[in-house]
């Protein structure tokens, strides 16, 4: 791992674009994909490429994609949280699902604490006053009575983070499980092929007209 002062001269082609966005795309399982992504130099992309791998560990994979004269440096990482997990420092991630008939509740909290990714007044000051954009893509649609966003669309919620301010974001979305949902379908057709033979009897007798004895 590269030492914070290093990091912080490794970062700043990077912040001074002010052009950086995190994406987390969580499935039904609790997978998380989170991608960071930054529109950046050349030069500048070697550069980053290195340091992200140095600093956010091997497990991540950077890709730098060309788009005219700029380049467009995505830095992934799919990981599980069971329940809790640390993709970076800093960045603590929980992930729980609650079943209830043919409906999943699912609760996504994460945990930003700043002082364990800036630590030296250096690196403090290449960040302060930058935003970063977040979008979250939860299995389900967001309830947003339940959830500590300001934008929500469907399944997607978008917020703006400043990288110095500690934060606690919980989410909270509802989805159909739609695996049971056809094991239910699939059980009543098999009951209705297995009834079928006796409906033409059942309907006759119900038509017959009852005899009254006096």
């Amino acid at each position: 791992m590269i030492r914070k002062a290093s990091l912080a001269l490794l970062l700043l082609p990077l912040l001074l674009t002010g052009c950086v966005e995190v994406e987390l795309k969580v499935n039904s399982r609790g997978k998380i994909t989170q991608t960071f992504t930054a529109v950046v130099s050349q030069r500048a992309a070697d550069v980053l490429k290195a340091a992200a791998q140095n600093y956010l560990g091997r497990n991540w994979q950077t890709i730098v994609e060309r788009k005219g004269e700029m380049n467009i440096l995505k830095t992934r990482l799919t990981y599980k949280p069971q329940p809790k997990a640390n993709p970076m420092p800093g960045l603590t991630v929980d992930f729980r699902r609650r079943n209830r008939w043919f409906k999943a509740t699912y609760e996504l909290r994460i945990q930003y604490k700043p002082n364990e990714i800036f630590q030296t007044k250096d690196e403090q000051f290449l960040v302060a006053e930058r935003k970063l954009t977040a979008r979250i893509y939860m299995p389900g649609r967001i309830i947003p009575e339940q959830s500590d966003v300001t934008f929500v669309e469907g399944n997607m919620a978008e917020l703006t983070l400043d990288p110095l301010s500690k934060a606690e974001i919980r989410i909270v979305s509802v989805g159909m499980i739609w695996w049971l949902v056809g094991l239910a379908v699939l059980f009543l057709a098999l009951l209705v092929w297995a009834i079928s033979p006796y409906i033409p009897r059942l309907i006759e007798r119900l038509r017959r007209p009852s005899v009254k004895v006096v």
